[in-house]
C-alpha cells in the first residue's frame, strides 16, 4: 500500500502591478535548493532562473490556468517570491545590516516580519516621455524575460541595454516607430545619440518603478548607535 502524500496548504496575495489575485503553495523540501541559489546570489542569471522555476512550480491565478512569469514586471516577482518564502519558511528572517557611522565596521542585527515587507507605490509618472519638443519614447517596465537577456551583458553594458529593451515606440511630429519594427542597430544608434541630461529624464520612470522595501531600524554592536535604513529590493531580504 502506497504512502500517503499530503496536499500542500494554499494562500493568496494581489500583484502589486494591476491587482491581479494569485493563488500560491509553499515550496516543498525537493524545492528547497531553489532558496539556497537566491540567497547566495553570485551567479545573478542562476539566481533568477531558479526563483522563475519555483515560482512557476507553486502558483497559479485561476483554476488550472498558471501564472505567466515570464511578462510579470520584477517588482511583481520579488513581492510574490517574498510571500512564497514566508509561508514556506517562517515568516521572520534575521539580517545584519553594516553601521553607517565614519569609521566604523560594526553591524546590527534586524529581525524583519516579511508579511511587514511592502511595496512602494508609484507617483503615476506616464510610460510617455518627451525627450524634445517634437521627439518622444514610449517606455515599460522591465519583466523577467528582460532582465534575463540583459543579464547575459557585462554589467556596465546593462544599463544601456535595458533602457533599449523598454523601448516600445518612438515618434516624432510625423511617425511613430514600434521598437519592433526596427533594427537592432537602428535602435542601438538611437540610444547612443541621446545626451545625459535625456537619459537621466528616461531613468526618472525606473526610479519610480515600485519597490518592494522595508524601514528598518537597528543599533550597531560596535558604536550602540541608533540607526535607521530603508531596504529595497529582493537580495536585501536574505
Amino acid at each position: 500500500m502506497a504512502l500517503p502524500i499530503q496536499s500542500a496548504p494554499t494562500y493568496k496575495c494581489v500583484l502589486p502591478s494591476n491587482g491581479q489575485e494569485v493563488t500560491f503553495r509553499p515550496f516543498l523540501v525537493k524545492e528547497q535548493k531553489v532558496l539556497v541559489i537566491a540567497k547566495e546570489g553570485e551567479d545573478q542569471s542562476r539566481s533568477l532562473a531558479s526563483i522563475k522555476q519555483m515560482i512557476k512550480a507553486v502558483t497559479s491565478f485561476a483554476e488550472n490556468e498558471w501564472l505567466d512569469v515570464e511578462r510579470l514586471p520584477m517588482f511583481d516577482i520579488e513581492y510574490l517570491f517574498i510571500k512564497i518564502r514566508a509561508v514556506s519558511v517562517g515568516e521572520t528572517v534575521e539580517i545584519n545590516l553594516t553601521c553607517g557611522e565614519q569609521d566604523c565596521s560594526g553591524t546590527g542585527k534586524v529581525t524583519v516580519n516579511l508579511d511587514d515587507i511592502e511595496t512602494t507605490k508609484s507617483n503615476g509618472m506616464e510610460p510617455k516621455i518627451m525627450i524634445t519638443d517634437e521627439l518622444g519614447v514610449v517606455l515599460r517596465y522591465p519583466d523577467w524575460n528582460l532582465m534575463e537577456t540583459v543579464q547575459k551583458v557585462s554589467q556596465d553594458q546593462q544599463p544601456i541595454e535595458m533602457l533599449k529593451a523598454c523601448i516600445t515606440e518612438i515618434f516624432d511630429g510625423e511617425s511613430v516607430y514600434d521598437t519592433d519594427d526596427v533594427s537592432k542597430k537602428e535602435l542601438s544608434d538611437f540610444v547612443d545619440n541621446l545626451t545625459f541630461p535625456q537619459i537621466e529624464k528616461l531613468g526618472e520612470y525606473f526610479d519610480d518603478m515600485p519597490k518592494v522595501f522595508y524601514d528598518a531600524e537597528f543599533t550597531c554592536n560596535t558604536c550602540n548607535t541608533k540607526q535607521s535604513r530603508t531596504m529595497e529590493g529582493l537580495q536585501s531580504f536574505f
